[in-house]
């Protein structure tokens, strides 16, 4: 069942079961009451009787007289008394201690007889139902001379019973009217307290679909008002989470892309190293260097792979920092790409001023690798790539030029973009994604180092990078 069935059912149970529960107890207090006023009424009566008697018969009477004789003498005497009222004349009867009656000038029977419910000389009332007819008794203990009799009055009562039974019908077909008035009020109200949770409902369904709407509008202050706040806050932090999850899952398609590009370098300095050691002829020493450069590149390749993971995917920015030369660094960065570059009959040439720097190896090699690489690329004919490092007073300065196809100046605000290319048929005839300068412009940032570029079309493009040193420098 709907929650809406629900809803609007226990509200019309519940409203009906409070309103007959609240109409009967009100038709029975109204009636207890009337009833409470009847039997006060005929208590009175029953006090003018006594008051009557004790007027008619207060005359001189021996309390030793046989109480046989007091009792016939109340019998001879009392026929002459009338008692009037404004409702007419008064009827009761007579009893004796063993509730026979001794006299009476109304209809009274032994089936109207309750003395064993009067209790220490205090009056009792009872109701009696005779085919549907209903009379009052009141009961009283009345000392005459020395005997005790009892005073016993009447009253018809079925009006009241009658009254309450005309009540209970006029409620039951009121309460049918009011039912189906109710019903169609609280079906409206319901409706209405419910459009809200349908607009969240089809707001979660178009959520479940991937559609993002906007904000559901707050209309009150109410629980459902707080509940659809709520589901808005739910709704933007659900969005920002696929954001980010989208965000992670385009890092680590990134992450793959960038490992896959940044493999060629490392593996074609180890294809080159392999391939002479296979077709020429070299002496032991050289083949020992030569299968070192491969072991050095593998396991550079296995710790970049790793480092690249935690750059990309998980954007770890506490990476490490170490002292180490500039000579010997890249004196790192020759040997590796020293086997590409002559494959291409490339001039390189390097000078370098010695300096301390303060950087992560692995990952630095990865940027000069990757300026050295699209240096290669953009190279057509009678290749010349230089890298000269100095020391400025501020950082060390590494400068590397080439005279390449250079780049225009539309392109060159855009060549830091991933997957970018400013030629893209011949990068990719030359084996590039379009990724180098983007994962390089990140790496240089963890190094809180800049690079800029200058190029000219036709000429060629000198990169500067700025480093800081180690001497200076001992937490990035």
């Amino acid at each position: 069942m709907k929650f809406f069935w629900k809803l609007y059912l226990s509200i019309m149970l519940i409203t009906i079961t409070f309103f007959s529960i609240g109409g009967y107890f009100l038709i029975q207090s109204s009636f207890h009451n009337s009833l409470e006023r009847e039997i006060e009424s005929v208590y009175k009566e029953n006090d003018i009787y006594i008051s009557s008697l004790q007027r008619e018969f207060n005359i001189p009477i021996d309390d030793q007289e046989d109480s046989t004789l007091v009792i016939k003498l109340l019998q001879n005497s009392i026929g002459t008394l009338t008692i009037q009222t404004l409702s007419g004349n008064l009827s009761f009867c007579l009893r004796d201690t063993q509730g026979q009656i001794i006299y009476q000038n109304g209809g009274f029977s032994d089936k109207n007889n309750f003395i064993d419910k009067v209790e220490d000389n205090q009056r009792a009332y009872k109701i009696f139902n005779e085919k549907n007819q209903y009379t009052l008794h009141t009961l009283r203990p009345f000392h005459f001379a020395n005997v005790n009799i009892y005073i016993q009055n009447s009253r018809n009562i079925s009006s009241l019973f009658q009254t309450r039974n005309d009540q209970y019908q006029i409620f039951i077909t009121y309460t049918i009217l009011l039912s189906c008035i109710s019903a169609i009020v609280i079906f409206m109200i319901t409706r209405w307290l419910m459009k809200p949770l349908h607009k969240l409902s089809l707001a979660t369904k178009e959520i479940a679909n991937g559609d993002f709407i906007e904000d559901i509008p707050v209309s009150s202050e109410d629980e459902i008002g707080q509940f659809t706040k709520d589901f808005n806050t739910m709704s933007a932090r659900l969005k920002t989470s696929l954001a980010s999850l989208q965000d992670s899952v385009e890092r680590q398609e990134i992450f793959v892309s960038n490992f896959a590009h940044e493999l060629k370098t490392p593996l074609t300095s180890m294809i080159g190293y392999g391939d002479m050691i296979r077709s020429k002829t070299l002496t032991d020493e050289q083949v020992v260097t030569y299968a070192h450069a491969i072991v050095q590149e593998g396991k550079r390749l296995e710790s970049m792979s790793m480092k690249l993971m935690d750059l990309i995917v998980l954007k770890k920015q506490d990476f490490i920092m170490h002292h180490i030369s500039a000579h010997v660094f890249f004196e790192m960065v020759k040997e590796t790409f020293t086997p590409i570059i002559n494959q291409e009959n490339i001039n390189f040439t390097m000078d370098i001023e010695e300096s301390d720097l303060w950087i992560e190896p692995d990952l630095m090699q990865t940027v000069f690798f990757n300026l050295l690489d699209n240096a290669r690329k953009a190279i057509t004919t009678d290749g010349q790539i230089s890298i000269i490092g100095r020391n400025t007073l501020q950082d060390y300065e590494v400068k590397i030029i080439d005279n390449g196809c250079g780049i225009d100046s539309q392109n060159l605000n855009k060549v830091k973009e991933a997957f970018y290319m400013v030629d893209k048929s011949r990068s990719r005839n030359a084996g590039s994604a379009g990724l180098g300068l983007a994962i390089t412009d990140q790496i240089l940032q963890l190094h809180h180092a800049t690079m800029t570029i200058d190029s000219t079309l036709y000429i060629g493009t000198t990169i500067t990078v700025h480093l800081k040193k180690g001497e200076n420098n001992e937490k990035i």
